[in-house]
Protein backbone atom coordinates (compact mmCIF):
# COMPACT_ATOMS: atom_id res chain seq x y z
CA UNK A 1 0.00 0.00 0.00
CA UNK A 2 2.86 2.36 0.99
CA UNK A 3 4.80 1.69 -2.15
CA UNK A 4 1.63 2.33 -4.46
CA UNK A 5 1.71 5.38 -2.95
CA UNK A 6 4.44 6.67 -2.97
CA UNK A 7 4.49 5.81 -6.54
CA UNK A 8 1.68 7.72 -7.25
CA UNK A 9 3.15 10.77 -5.75
CA UNK A 10 6.05 10.13 -8.05
CA UNK A 11 3.69 10.45 -11.37
CA UNK A 12 2.27 13.55 -10.06
CA UNK A 13 5.50 14.85 -8.80
CA UNK A 14 6.79 13.96 -12.79
CA UNK A 15 3.84 15.17 -14.41
CA UNK A 16 4.14 18.82 -12.14
CA UNK A 17 7.25 19.29 -13.36
CA UNK A 18 6.58 18.30 -16.99
CA UNK A 19 3.73 21.00 -16.92
CA UNK A 20 5.77 23.80 -15.34
CA UNK A 21 7.80 22.76 -17.91
CA UNK A 22 5.44 23.59 -21.01
CA UNK A 23 4.50 26.75 -19.42
CA UNK A 24 7.46 28.75 -18.86
CA UNK A 25 8.33 31.55 -21.35
CA UNK A 26 10.22 30.51 -24.21
CA UNK A 27 13.85 32.92 -22.95
CA UNK A 28 13.78 30.20 -20.22
CA UNK A 29 12.64 26.82 -21.62
CA UNK A 30 16.26 26.33 -22.47
CA UNK A 31 16.99 26.27 -19.06
CA UNK A 32 14.78 23.33 -18.99
CA UNK A 33 16.51 21.52 -21.92
CA UNK A 34 13.81 22.94 -24.00
CA UNK A 35 14.02 24.42 -27.60
CA UNK A 36 11.67 26.11 -29.74
CA UNK A 37 14.77 27.51 -32.41
CA UNK A 38 14.93 24.33 -34.29
CA UNK A 39 15.52 25.91 -37.79
CA UNK A 40 13.06 26.23 -40.64
CA UNK A 41 10.43 24.26 -41.39
CA UNK A 42 9.09 22.72 -44.63
CA UNK A 43 6.61 19.41 -44.94
CA UNK A 44 9.46 16.93 -46.48
CA UNK A 45 6.51 13.76 -45.86
CA UNK A 46 3.40 15.71 -47.36
CA UNK A 47 3.41 13.58 -51.01
CA UNK A 48 3.08 10.30 -47.75
CA UNK A 49 -0.08 11.88 -46.02
CA UNK A 50 2.26 13.47 -42.91
CA UNK A 51 1.30 16.79 -42.98
CA UNK A 52 3.54 17.82 -39.80
CA UNK A 53 6.33 20.67 -40.32
CA UNK A 54 9.91 19.47 -40.06
CA UNK A 55 12.93 20.62 -39.77
CA UNK A 56 16.00 19.42 -41.54
CA UNK A 57 18.43 17.40 -38.63
CA UNK A 58 22.35 18.32 -38.33
CA UNK A 59 23.60 16.57 -41.58
CA UNK A 60 20.67 14.39 -42.37
CA UNK A 61 21.36 13.78 -45.33
CA UNK A 62 25.03 12.57 -44.87
CA UNK A 63 26.14 14.77 -47.75
CA UNK A 64 28.48 16.25 -45.34
CA UNK A 65 29.82 12.74 -45.07
CA UNK A 66 29.61 11.01 -41.65
CA UNK A 67 30.40 14.26 -39.90
CA UNK A 68 28.51 14.50 -36.87
CA UNK A 69 27.94 10.71 -36.89
CA UNK A 70 29.40 7.86 -34.71
CA UNK A 71 29.39 4.73 -36.93
CA UNK A 72 30.19 1.45 -36.53
CA UNK A 73 30.56 -0.48 -39.44
CA UNK A 74 28.29 1.56 -41.11
CA UNK A 75 29.59 3.79 -44.28
CA UNK A 76 28.46 6.79 -46.40
CA UNK A 77 27.89 5.69 -50.00
CA UNK A 78 26.80 6.93 -52.79
CA UNK A 79 22.66 7.00 -53.85
CA UNK A 80 20.49 9.64 -52.52
CA UNK A 81 16.41 8.54 -51.33
CA UNK A 82 14.55 8.06 -54.45
CA UNK A 83 12.52 11.43 -53.71
CA UNK A 84 14.99 14.10 -52.96
CA UNK A 85 12.76 15.72 -50.46
CA UNK A 86 15.95 17.86 -49.29
CA UNK A 87 17.65 18.68 -52.03
CA UNK A 88 17.50 17.55 -55.92
CA UNK A 89 21.32 18.06 -55.94
CA UNK A 90 21.79 15.75 -52.59
CA UNK A 91 23.69 12.41 -53.42
CA UNK A 92 24.53 10.01 -50.54
CA UNK A 93 23.20 7.97 -48.13
CA UNK A 94 24.36 6.27 -44.93
CA UNK A 95 24.62 2.30 -45.53
CA UNK A 96 23.75 -0.41 -42.66
CA UNK A 97 25.30 -3.53 -43.11
CA UNK A 98 23.66 -6.45 -40.75
CA UNK A 99 25.23 -5.76 -37.48
CA UNK A 100 26.07 -2.10 -38.25
CA UNK A 101 24.59 0.64 -36.55
CA UNK A 102 24.43 4.81 -36.77
CA UNK A 103 24.26 6.94 -34.51
CA UNK A 104 23.18 10.74 -35.59
CA UNK A 105 24.29 14.28 -34.58
CA UNK A 106 21.99 15.26 -31.44
CA UNK A 107 18.66 16.98 -32.77
CA UNK A 108 16.50 20.30 -30.98
CA UNK A 109 13.29 19.02 -29.15
CA UNK A 110 10.37 21.04 -28.63
CA UNK A 111 8.97 22.72 -25.78
CA UNK A 112 5.45 20.09 -25.91
CA UNK A 113 6.53 17.03 -28.14
CA UNK A 114 8.46 15.87 -31.08
CA UNK A 115 8.58 14.09 -33.85
CA UNK A 116 11.67 12.51 -36.04
CA UNK A 117 11.19 10.82 -39.45
CA UNK A 118 13.50 9.71 -42.14
CA UNK A 119 13.87 7.60 -45.26
CA UNK A 120 14.71 3.98 -45.00
CA UNK A 121 15.32 1.31 -47.84
CA UNK A 122 15.90 -2.70 -47.25
CA UNK A 123 18.84 -4.43 -49.39
CA UNK A 124 18.16 -7.51 -48.81
CA UNK A 125 14.88 -10.04 -48.75
CA UNK A 126 14.79 -10.04 -44.87
CA UNK A 127 15.44 -8.19 -41.83
CA UNK A 128 14.72 -5.72 -39.47
CA UNK A 129 16.34 -1.72 -38.52
CA UNK A 130 16.28 -1.39 -34.76
CA UNK A 131 15.21 2.38 -33.40
CA UNK A 132 16.73 3.70 -30.61
CA UNK A 133 16.46 7.08 -29.52
CA UNK A 134 18.80 8.25 -27.00
CA UNK A 135 18.60 11.48 -24.97
CA UNK A 136 20.98 13.89 -23.57
CA UNK A 137 20.79 16.57 -20.96
CA UNK A 138 22.21 20.07 -21.47
CA UNK A 139 26.24 18.85 -20.27
CA UNK A 140 25.51 16.67 -22.94
CA UNK A 141 25.24 13.44 -20.51
CA UNK A 142 23.49 10.38 -21.99
CA UNK A 143 20.47 10.22 -19.52
CA UNK A 144 18.46 7.65 -21.29
CA UNK A 145 17.69 5.39 -24.30
CA UNK A 146 13.84 4.59 -25.63
CA UNK A 147 14.04 1.29 -27.53
CA UNK A 148 11.49 2.46 -29.67
CA UNK A 149 10.53 0.11 -32.31
CA UNK A 150 11.95 -2.52 -34.76
CA UNK A 151 10.91 -2.33 -38.54
CA UNK A 152 11.83 -4.32 -41.28
CA UNK A 153 10.62 -1.42 -43.93
CA UNK A 154 10.52 -2.54 -48.03
CA UNK A 155 13.00 -2.79 -50.69
CA UNK A 156 12.50 0.60 -51.81
CA UNK A 157 12.79 3.97 -50.74
CA UNK A 158 9.81 5.02 -48.37
CA UNK A 159 9.48 7.01 -45.26
CA UNK A 160 10.43 5.41 -42.10
CA UNK A 161 8.36 5.25 -38.77
CA UNK A 162 7.78 8.01 -36.82
CA UNK A 163 9.37 8.40 -34.00
CA UNK A 164 8.78 10.10 -30.26
CA UNK A 165 5.52 11.52 -29.75
CA UNK A 166 4.12 13.86 -26.43
CA UNK A 167 3.37 10.22 -24.31
CA UNK A 168 6.78 9.27 -24.91
CA UNK A 169 8.39 13.25 -23.28
CA UNK A 170 6.23 12.98 -19.69
CA UNK A 171 8.82 12.53 -17.28
CA UNK A 172 12.18 13.66 -19.40
CA UNK A 173 12.21 16.80 -18.01
CA UNK A 174 16.09 18.16 -18.41
CA UNK A 175 16.32 16.39 -21.55
CA UNK A 176 18.21 18.97 -24.47
CA UNK A 177 18.68 17.09 -27.05
CA UNK A 178 17.94 13.86 -28.77
CA UNK A 179 19.87 11.33 -31.04
CA UNK A 180 18.35 8.01 -33.25
CA UNK A 181 20.43 5.03 -33.20
CA UNK A 182 19.66 2.82 -35.92
CA UNK A 183 20.94 -0.84 -36.27
CA UNK A 184 20.75 -3.36 -38.66
CA UNK A 185 19.75 -6.66 -37.14
CA UNK A 186 19.64 -10.10 -40.35
CA UNK A 187 19.74 -7.23 -43.12
CA UNK A 188 21.36 -4.45 -45.31
CA UNK A 189 19.66 -0.90 -44.95
CA UNK A 190 19.88 2.41 -46.21
CA UNK A 191 18.92 5.52 -44.50
CA UNK A 192 18.56 9.16 -46.00
CA UNK A 193 17.05 12.46 -45.06
CA UNK A 194 16.03 12.60 -41.52
CA UNK A 195 14.11 15.07 -40.09
CA UNK A 196 12.70 16.51 -36.88
CA UNK A 197 9.50 17.98 -36.38
CA UNK A 198 10.06 19.62 -32.77
CA UNK A 199 6.16 21.46 -32.74
CA UNK A 200 4.37 17.97 -33.24
CA UNK A 201 1.59 19.05 -30.75
CA UNK A 202 0.36 22.03 -33.18
CA UNK A 203 -0.84 18.86 -35.93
Amino acid sequence: MAADFCARIWRVAILGMLGFALCVPAANASLLGLNNDCGAASQPFAQFGDYRSYTFGANGGLEAGATGWSLSGARVVSGNESYYVHSSSDRFSLSLPDGSSGLSPQMCMGTTSTVLRFFMKRNTASGSLRVQVVLRNVLGSVIGVLDWTTTSGSTSWAPGPTVLNLDSLLGLVGVSSIQLKLTAQGGSFQVDDMYVDPWASRN
